[in-house]
């Protein structure tokens, strides 16, 4: 990705906050279980806390978008609030483990106040940084964002397997602290940047962007159910569970290698022309995963469905942030996170309540969502302006 050496600084300072964010949403997921029985809540409530969670993740994602389109340009504000409520994420996030032995309620209004806080270090972020970039920029950026979350999601198999039987209280305590640091490091770098010469189009109308938010949502569906319910038991076939935390990284790692040449195949043949035929690819890829016999192939599939998971995903959300420019990007952003959230809702709800309903069918279904959303994406890619 070609940017200079200031772009570099805040696209890792970017990456890193996901990274974090992303790993501690992995602390939180593992040690929930336990969380629940020591605040004496049954464990059927948690794919319910987790549905919730994600929920208010889709609320607040679009809230705080909405927020730093009103406070506009003046970065400053936007950042101070990106700081306090991230401090007091932070803080909720250490006190978790420590309230869950106090007493239920105790413990579910901190995970409320902890969730709703936590989602200024979503679209928030990435739209600080995009109403102060150029229009060149803006694909970096989204691979940066993109490429941490993506390593921390490569990272959860050991990083969960570490994990487990451990206290909670340390992986609480310095996943709140690394991620309030991340935060300050990437608000202490930025400095407003210099009125640029390129013309001020006005965001594409809203109505104009809702059917790709429609796409987004059935193919991060899909390929969710595909990532986080059928690839452990599609691995199960043909290898040993202990070598399921090596397995099931390698899409992950294949979405990784994607972000580095997403900019430029974004300005070469258009944002959404490149999504789709990611998500053509990722379609085709996890199609073929349930026919396969050989874990060495299946390991190639999963490489090159997140390959093409990530062309899909950073293309879509580069189409995003240009599509919001200038004025707009909290609204376009943060729709684009929630969309992700609500695929997660219906993931979880499948996986919970409605898979053995499914039946093989559940092996099918993934891409067949994929295919669908990259027809749609390539369609609207004849009509959506492409400005990058």
């Amino acid at each position: 990705m070609e940017s200079t050496e200031s772009d570099k600084g805040a696209g890792l300072r970017l990456a890193a906050v996901q990274f974090v964010f992303t790993l501690g949403w992995t602390v939180y997921v593992v040690f929930l279980p336990a969380l629940l029985a020591r605040a004496g809540l049954p464990a059927n409530w948690l794919p319910w806390l987790l549905i919730i969670d994600q929920a208010i993740f889709a609320i607040m994602d679009i809230a705080f978008g909405l927020m730093a389109d009103r406070i506009g340009q003046a970065w400053q504000r936007l950042a101070r609030a990106i700081l306090w409520l991230s401090t007091l994420s932070a803080l909720a996030f250490l006190a978790l483990p420590l309230v869950s032995g106090v007493a239920p309620a105790a413990m579910l209004a901190v995970t409320l106040l902890w969730v709703v806080t936590a989602s200024v270090v979503r679209a928030p972020t990435m739209v600080l940084l995009a109403k102060q970039a150029r229009a060149a920029q803006q694909p970096a950026l989204v691979a940066w964002y993109s490429g941490g979350m993506a390593l921390a999601m490569a990272l959860s198999p050991f990083f969960g397997l570490w994990l487990k039987g451990s206290d909670p209280l340390l992986p609480f305590a310095v996943s709140a602290a690394v991620l309030w640091l991340a935060v300050v490091a990437l608000l202490r770098w930025q400095q407003p940047l210099p009125a640029s010469d390129e013309s001020a189009l006005p965001p594409l109308p809203f109505a104009s962007y809702r059917p790709l938010l429609a796409g987004l949502l059935l193919a991060a569906f899909g390929l969710q159910l595909h990532a986080f319910v059928n690839a452990g038991p599609l691995f199960g076939k043909l290898a040993e569970p202990a070598r399921l935390p090596w397995l099931l990284p390698w899409l992950w790692v294949g979405f990784a290698a994607a972000m580095p040449m997403v900019g430029a195949l974004c300005k070469r043949c258009g944002a959404l022309r490149v999504a789709g035929g990611g998500l053509l690819a990722a379609a085709a890829m996890i199609s073929v995963a349930p026919a396969v016999n050989w874990e060495n192939s299946l390991m190639l599939l999963q490489l090159l469905a997140g390959f093409g998971w990530g062309l899909a995903f950073a293309g879509l959300m580069s189409f995003a942030s240009a599509a919001g420019s200038r004025g707009a990007e909290g609204l376009f952003m943060g729709s684009f996170f929630a969309m992700t959230a609500v695929a997660a809702v219906a993931r979880i709800l499948v996986a919970s309540q409605w898979l053995p309903a499914l039946g093989d069918s559940r092996y099918t279904l993934p891409a067949t969502c994929l295919f669908i959303a990259a027809c749609g994406t390539l369609w609207l890619a004849r009509r959506l302006p492409d400005r990058h």
